[in-house]
């Protein structure tokens, strides 16, 4: 009999998926794991930092048919490699090229910054970088920018709904994303001062009405 029942326990504990690890983060969205394996676009650059050989070092752009040319390396094509596996073959390679030196890789993706924002333009922006980082990017919004309803067009299409930069949870950025900041409403700007006025002109009235 506890033979028996020690099967069934065993049989059932097999049957139940292992509980996620405590502290163990959640998977990552779709959209995110895109922007993360997704590979770098024309218009993207290969910054590289030579620890001994400074000189050698600078950001390198992705011309229209994917291809880079680095220090050392000549020409290599980067259309068709997720990040993280450029980056390790990009490693190795400078490793056969070059003894005792540390090469920091980063991969800068190209985006468009419009809207209320003090510096609106192109940038470049790392893989640690969020929306938030990337309109401080920009110098921030400006006094007429909403902050609570940033939008993301990719592709042509809107990403999501409109944003709040104050959001915990924001879209990764990918390459040839737009980031608009719109302006406030011209009440939202000027009702503090239009009800004060109104407030000011009731007054006066009331005073000129009173015997």
């Amino acid at each position: 009999m506890n033979t028996t029942l020690c099967r069934i326990v065993v049989v059932a504990w097999l049957l139940v998926p292992p509980a996620r690890a405590m502290g163990q983060a959640p998977a990552l969205a779709d959209s995110e794991r895109g922007a993360l394996v997704e590979p770098l676009a024309p218009g993207d650059e290969i910054q590289l930092a030579f620890s001994r050989e400074p000189t050698l070092g600078g950001d390198f752009p992705i011309d229209e048919s994917g291809t880079v040319v680095l220090p050392l390396l000549g020409a290599r094509s980067v259309s068709q490699r997720s990040p993280a596996e450029l980056k390790r073959a990009l490693q190795a390679e400078y490793a056969q090229q070059i003894r005792n030196q540390d090469v920091r890789i980063t991969m800068l993706r190209r985006i468009r910054i419009l809207g209320a924002v003090k510096n609106p333009g192109l940038y470049h922006v790392d893989p640690t970088m969020t929306v938030v980082d990337a309109v401080a990017l920009a110098g921030g919004a400006t006094e007429q920018g909403k902050l609570k309803s940033v939008r993301i067009f990719r592709n042509g299409q809107e990403v999501g709904s409109r944003l709040d930069l104050n959001a915990r949870l924001l879209p990764q950025l990918r390459s040839g994303d737009q980031i608009v900041v719109p302006e406030r409403s011209w009440f939202s700007r000027n009702g503090v001062y239009v009800v004060a006025a109104g407030i000011s002109a009731v007054g006066i009235i009331v005073a000129r009405a009173a015997p």
